[in-house]
C-alpha cells in the first residue's frame, strides 16, 4: 500500500489525466474531419463536349437572380399546416407560384452543419455540431477549400449580398459584396436580431442595388423556440412577420421575373423548442421554390396537421444544391450528394430531362469513384447507364440508391486514434479497479457488501451502453438504481426499520424521488403531456408561482439557519453568539438582495417569454417594472420598445443577482477568518451555490429544488443519526455510501429536469442571464450550469453529507462532522474521488467499446455520438471540474 498522501494524489491525478487524454484521443478519431474532394467542379458529360445541359430551349438558364431566405428552425408545419400563419405563402401555393416540399435535414440538426449541407450538398460531420458552438473562437469552419453553389454562382461573375446569421460569414469570409452578420446564439433576442436583417431590404430591393444573389438568414423564430417552444405566444406573430417579408420579396420579383425565391428552414425543432437531434420535428424543415414562372402545379394549402411533420413531397435538404445548379446552369458542386428535385425538373421539356439527370449521375459517380474506385455493383450499373437512353424514373432510382449508400459511409474513422485512446481508457480502468479493491478490501472495518455492490452496479450500468434503446431511455436505469440503492442502504446501513424517526425520513426520500421522476419527460422514445412540469406551466400557474416562492423561501432559510450564518441572526449577545456584527449585517443584506433580485428576475423573464404572472404576482411584477421607470398602463409584450426595455432590465437584474451572490460568498469567507469559525463553511457555500443554481433554472423546474432541499434534509437526518448512534464510526463506509447515493441522485435529477442524451434537449433559455452580447466562454459556462444544475446541487450536497451532516440537518456542529478532523479532509476527498473514478473509467471503457463495435450502426450519429459528448461533459465538467477541483477549493478556502 502507498503510505504517502502526496504520492497517492500523484497516482490519482496521473490516472485521471490518462483517462481524459485517452477519451479525448478517442473522440478525435471517432469524430474526424470529413474527407472532401478539393477544387471546384466542371460539367462532366462527354457527349455534350463538357458543356452545360441545363440551359432552356432559348439557350438561357431558367433564372438569373436568386433570393435565398433561411428562417432558422422553420419546421414544415409552421409553413404548411392549418395552424400556420403564413397566409401569403398559402396563396402562392394555391395559385401554383410556389412549389412546396418537406426537406429532410440530416442530423445533427444545428445551424453550422445544415448550412454546409445546403451549400455544398454534402452530409454533415458530427464534428460540425461541436464546432457550431465554438463560433467566434473557431476559424476552421470556412468552405474556402470546398466546392459549393456559392462559389459556382460567383464563377458566373455574379454578385452576392448577405444579411443575417454570421455563421455564413465564417463559412464564406470573402464571397459576399455587401454583408452584415448577426449572432445566432443570443437567444434572448428575437426582435432586434430580425430587424437588423429587414432594415437592409429598402436598399436591396431598390433600383440602385446591384446584386445577383441575396441571402437573408432570420434567427428570431429559432430564438422563440428556444425560449418558449413551438407553441409560444410569439410564434404566430413571428410567422406573420416572415410572411410579410416573403410578400415584399415576391412583389419585387413582379418586375424581375428572372428571379427565384427559395424560402426555407435550415432545420426544425422538437416539441420543447430545441434542436440538434433526429426526431421528426427536428429533421422536417420547410422548403418552397417561388416564382411567377411557376404555374403548373395545383397543390393546396394549408394542409391538416401531420403527426410526422411531412407535407407535400419529401426531399433531402441537400437536394437543393443540384437543383440550384440546374436552375442557374452552373456545375453541380464536387462533393454534393444531392439529387435534382423531380418537380423542378418538370420545367424542362421531356426530351431534355434525361440529359439533366445524367449530368447529376456523372457528378455523383465522380465522387463515388474517388471514394471507392471503379469497382462494385454500383459502378457496373453506372457503366450501363452512361449512354443516356434510360427513362427518368430509372435515373432517379439509381441516383437515390447511390445517394443513400454514399451518405451512410461519408466518414472515415481514424482508427489509430480510436484504438490508442481506447487502450489508455482500458488501462486506466484496470489500474483503478485494482487500487480500489486493494484499498477497500484490505481493511476489516469496511463493509464488504458496500464495496462489492458498488462494483457490480458500475459494471451493470456500463453494459447498457451497448444498446441504443437503453441509451435513449437511460433515465429508467437511474430511477431503478436510485430506488434499489435507497432500499438497500436504508435497510442495511441506515437501519431505518429500527426507529420511527428514521422511517419517516426514509419514506420522505422515496416519495420525493418518485415525484422527481414524474416531473418531466426524461426519455427520447416517448413524449407525454402528462407531466407535473407541463401541468404547472400550462394549466396551474398559480400553484407554480406559489411553489417557486416556497423554493426561494426555503433556500433563504437554509442559507441563514442551516450553516455558519445562523449566529448572525441572533441580535442579542449570548454566550454562544456575539451581537450582530458588521460583516453579519453585510452578509444578510447580500443574501436578501440575491434572493429578492433573483425572484424579480424570474418574474420579468416570465413576462418577456410571453406569460402573465397570476394574481398577486402580477401586482408584484408591475411594482418591479414601475420601480424601473416602465410605463405599466398598457403592458403589451409585443410592443418592440417595451420588449427591448424589459430585456435591458432583465440583464441588469441578473447581473445584480450574480454580484450579490458573489459578495455573499466573499463575505462568508472573510467572516470565517475573522470569527475563526471553520465548521459550517461547506454548508454556507453549498447553500449560496444552490441559490445561483435556482437562478439558472427554467421556471417549471424551479420547484424541483424544493424537493431536492427536502431530500437533502432527510438524507442528512439519516446520516447524522447513523453516525452519532454507531458504536464504531467507519469513515470509509460513510464515504462510499454517500458517494454511491449522490452519484445516483446526480443522474436521476439530471434526467428528471427534462434532459436526455440528445443534443435537442440542451436548454439555452438561461444561457444568457446577465449577458448583453455573445461570449462563448460565459455563455458556455451558463449553459453548463443551467443544464446540470441538479447534478451540481448533489455534488456540493455530497460534501455536506460527508463532512457536515449535523449542519445540513439543522443540528449544528457535531463531533461526528468530519470538518472536526482537518488533517483528514484531503484523504477523505481522495477516497471519495477514487470511488467516482472507478465509475467513470469502467463506464468510459464500455462506452468506447460499444462505439467501436457499433460504428456502422444505423443510430451511430443520432444516439451513440451524442452520448459520447454528454459523457465527456459528465467526465470532465462534473467529475473533474466540480467533484474534484471545485470540492478541493471549497475544502481549502
Amino acid at each position: 500500500m502507498i503510505r504517502s498522501i502526496n504520492l497517492k494524489w500523484k497516482v490519482y491525478i496521473l490516472l485521471v489525466l490518462t483517462n481524459i487524454v485517452g477519451f479525448v484521443l478517442f473522440l478525435s478519431g471517432f469524430f474526424p474531419s470529413k474527407i472532401v474532394l478539393p477544387g471546384s467542379n466542371t460539367f462532366l458529360q462527354p457527349s455534350l463536349d463538357y458543356k452545360t445541359p441545363f440551359l432552356t430551349q432559348n439557350g438561357k438558364p431558367q433564372f438569373k437572380k436568386l433570393i435565398l431566405v433561411v428562417v432558422d428552425a422553420m419546421r414544415a408545419d409552421f409553413c404548411f399546416s392549418d395552424e400556420s400563419n403564413f397566409k401569403f405563402l398559402h396563396e402562392l401555393i394555391n395559385t401554383g407560384h410556389a412549389i412546396p416540399f418537406t426537406a429532410y435535414s440530416n442530423p445533427p440538426t444545428v445551424t453550422l452543419p445544415r448550412l454546409k449541407g445546403i451549400t455544398t450538398g454534402g452530409t454533415p460531420s458530427f464534428l460540425d455540431a461541436i464546432l457550431n458552438v465554438a463560433d467566434d473562437y473557431d476559424d476552421s469552419q470556412g468552405l474556402h477549400a470546398q466546392d459549393s453553389w456559392v462559389y459556382q454562382f460567383k464563377q458566373l461573375n455574379k454578385n452576392i449580398n448577405f444579411f443575417g446569421d454570421d455563421t455564413w460569414l465564417k463559412l464564406f469570409p470573402n464571397e459576399f459584396g455587401e454583408f452584415e452578420g448577426t449572432n445566432s446564439f443570443f437567444v434572448s433576442d428575437f426582435t432586434e436580431v430580425d430587424n437588423n436583417v429587414t432594415r437592409h431590404l429598402d436598399h436591396q430591393l431598390s433600383s440602385s442595388s446591384n446584386w445577383d444573389g441575396l441571402i437573408l438568414h432570420y434567427l428570431g423564430l429559432d430564438h422563440i423556440g428556444h425560449k418558449g417552444g413551438p407553441h409560444s405566444t410569439f410564434m404566430k406573430p413571428k410567422q406573420a412577420e416572415m410572411d410579410l417579408i416573403l410578400q415584399r420579396l415576391y412583389n419585387y420579383t413582379e418586375k424581375n421575373q428572372d428571379t427565384l425565391i427559395v424560402f426555407m428552414g435550415d432545420h426544425g425543432m422538437n416539441e420543447v423548442g430545441n434542436h440538434g437531434g433526429s426526431s421528426a420535428g427536428e429533421t422536417s424543415a420547410a422548403l418552397a421554390f417561388i416564382s411567377h414562372k411557376f404555374n403548373t402545379h395545383n397543390d393546396k394549402a394549408p394542409l391538416p396537421v401531420s403527426s410526422d411533420y411531412t407535407y407535400y413531397d419529401q426531399i433531402f435538404q441537400i437536394d437543393l444544391v443540384p437543383t440550384l445548379a440546374s436552375l442557374f446552369s452552373f456545375p453541380i458542386p464536387k462533393n454534393s450528394l444531392g439529387v435534382i428535385a423531380r418537380k423542378i425538373l418538370e420545367l424542362w421539356p421531356e426530351s431534355q430531362r434525361g440529359k439533366i439527370l445524367l449530368e447529376n449521375c456523372f457528378q455523383i459517380m465522380s465522387l463515388y469513384k474517388a471514394k471507392n474506385g471503379p469497382t462494385g455493383n454500383t459502378w457496373m450499373a453506372w457503366e450501363s447507364m452512361q449512354n443516356g437512353d434510360h427513362a427518368v424514373d430509372e435515373y432517379y432510382s439509381f441516383l437515390e440508391k447511390v445517394q443513400s449508400d454514399m451518405a451512410s459511409s461519408a466518414i472515415n474513422y481514424n482508427y489509430k486514434h480510436i484504438y490508442i485512446g481506447a487502450g489508455m481508457i482500458l488501462l486506466t480502468a484496470l489500474i483503478t479497479t485494482g487500487i480500489f479493491n486493494l484499498y477497500f478490501l484490505s481493511f476489516r472495518e469496511i463493509t464488504t457488501y458496500l464495496v462489492i455492490s458498488f462494483e457490480v452496479f458500475t459494471l451493470i450500468y456500463s453494459i447498457h451502453f451497448h444498446g441504443s434503446s437503453l441509451i435513449e431511455e437511460e433515465h429508467q436505469i437511474w430511477y431503478f438504481a436510485t430506488s434499489l440503492s435507497l432500499l438497500a442502504f436504508g435497510a442495511f446501513y441506515f437501519k431505518v426499520f429500527g426507529t420511527k424517526s428514521k422511517m419517516h425520513w426514509f419514506l420522505t426520500i422515496l416519495l420525493s424521488s418518485r415525484i422527481l421522476k414524474a416531473w418531466n419527460n426524461s426519455g427520447q422514445k416517448w413524449f407525454s403531456d402528462g407531466t407535473i412540469a407541463n401541468y404547472l406551466f400550462k394549466y396551474n400557474q398559480n400553484l407554480l408561482w406559489v411553489l417557486i416562492t416556497l423554493t426561494y423561501f426555503a433556500t433563504a432559510v437554509s442559507i441563514c439557519l442551516q450553516g455558519n450564518l445562523n449566529w448572525l441572526l441572533r441580535v442579542f449577545k449570548t454566550k454562544q453568539a456575539p451581537a450582530l456584527t458588521l460583516e453579519g449585517t453585510m452578509i444578510n443584506l447580500c443574501v436578501f438582495v440575491a434572493v429578492s433580485v433573483s425572484f424579480s428576475f424570474k418574474l420579468v423573464s416570465y413576462f418577456i417569454d410571453g406569460h402573465t404572472p397570476p394574481g398577486i404576482f402580477k401586482l408584484l411584477l408591475v411594482w418591479i417594472l414601475e420601480s424601473q421607470d416602465v410605463n405599466t398602463e398598457n403592458l403589451n409584450i409585443e410592443d418592440i420598445d417595451l420588449k427591448l426595455q424589459l430585456q435591458g432590465i432583465s440583464v441588469q437584474l441578473a447581473s445584480y443577482m450574480t454580484m450579490a451572490t458573489t459578495g455573499a460568498l466573499v463575505l462568508v469567507l472573510i467572516g470565517r477568518r475573522i470569527q475563526k469559525r471553520y465548521t459550517g463553511t461547506i454548508t454556507d457555500i453549498a447553500n449560496i451555490i444552490t441559490l445561483f443554481l435556482i437562478h439558472q433554472t427554467r421556471h417549471a423546474n424551479i420547484p424541483i429544488f424544493l424537493i431536492l432541499l427536502v431530500m437533502k434534509l432527510a438524507l442528512a437526518k439519516l446520516v447524522y443519526q447513523t453516525s452519532t448512534n454507531e458504536k464504531k464510526f467507519v469513515i470509509d463506509n460513510h464515504i462510499i455510501c454517500i458517494t454511491f447515493l449522490t452519484l445516483c441522485l446526480q443522474h436521476l435529477t439530471f434526467f428528471s429536469m427534462g434532459n436526455t442524451n440528445s443534443l435537442a434537449t440542451v436548454d439555452l433559455s438561461n444561457a444568457y442571464n446577465g449577458v448583453q452580447t455573445y461570449d462563448v466562454v460565459i455563455v458556455g459556462l451558463l449553459t453548463f450550469v443551467s443544464n446540470f444544475a441538479g447534478s451540481i446541487f448533489w455534488s456540493v450536497t455530497s460534501l455536506q453529507l460527508v463532512f457536515e451532516p449535523g449542519m445540513a440537518s439543522f443540528r449544528g456542529a457535531s463531533p461526528t462532522d468530519l470538518t472536526s478532523y482537518p488533517r483528514l479532509k484531503y484523504r477523505i476527498l481522495l477516497t471519495k474521488s477514487l470511488i467516482s473514478l472507478l465509475f467513470y473509467t469502467v463506464s468510459a471503457t464500455n462506452l468506447v467499446a460499444s462505439c467501436i463495435n457499433l460504428r456502422f450502426h444505423l443510430f451511430v450519429w443520432t444516439v451513440f455520438s451524442p452520448k459520447l459528448l454528454f459523457f465527456a461533459s459528465w467526465l470532465i465538467l462534473i467529475n473533474i471540474l466540480i467533484d474534484l477541483i471545485g470540492a478541493g477549493l471549497i475544502l481549502t478556502i
